[in-house]
């Protein structure tokens, strides 16, 4: 029962091992899918700010147009600071899910060790409850 039992325990581990190899990728996909949105929406406040800012210059008196332009710095300031927190935010759950995707694979894979241990001392396999 000896070789059995640790061919079963290698069969289980591998499959404990892919599908929190796959839950990683996951993750990951998710992170760079987020972070790339954010950029996306820093730089297109920032070439909308740019692109307002150039028109105005040619059409409006000075005056109103140094007015126009804190309020596009404002606007990029604020975008950039909006960029900031969200990268934080993403990067925080990010963390917590690879956090927990480790646990898990933890257990899943001491509870396999657990029955394989189970079945060499006993010579069969646990009975599975319904």
């Amino acid at each position: 029962m000896g070789p059995a039992v640790e061919l079963w325990k290698e069969r289980e581990m591998e499959k404990t091992r892919n599908k929190y190899e796959k839950l990683s990728e996951m993750i990951r996909l998710w992170e760079d899918k987020k972070k790339k949105k954010a950029k996306k929406k820093l730089h297109r406040t920032e070439v909308t700010s740019s692109f307002c800012h150039s028109i105005l210059c040619i059409t409006i008196k000075l005056m109103y147009v140094m007015n126009v332009k804190r309020g596009v710095e404002k606007a990029k300031l604020k975008a950039k600071q909006r960029f900031i927190d969200d990268n934080e935010r993403i990067e925080i759950i990010v963390a917590s899910a690879r956090t927990h995707a480790y646990e898990s694979q933890m257990k899943e894979e001491l509870k396999v060790k657990e029955k394989a241990n189970l079945m060499r001392t006993t010579g069969r396999s646990p009975c599975k409850c319904l």
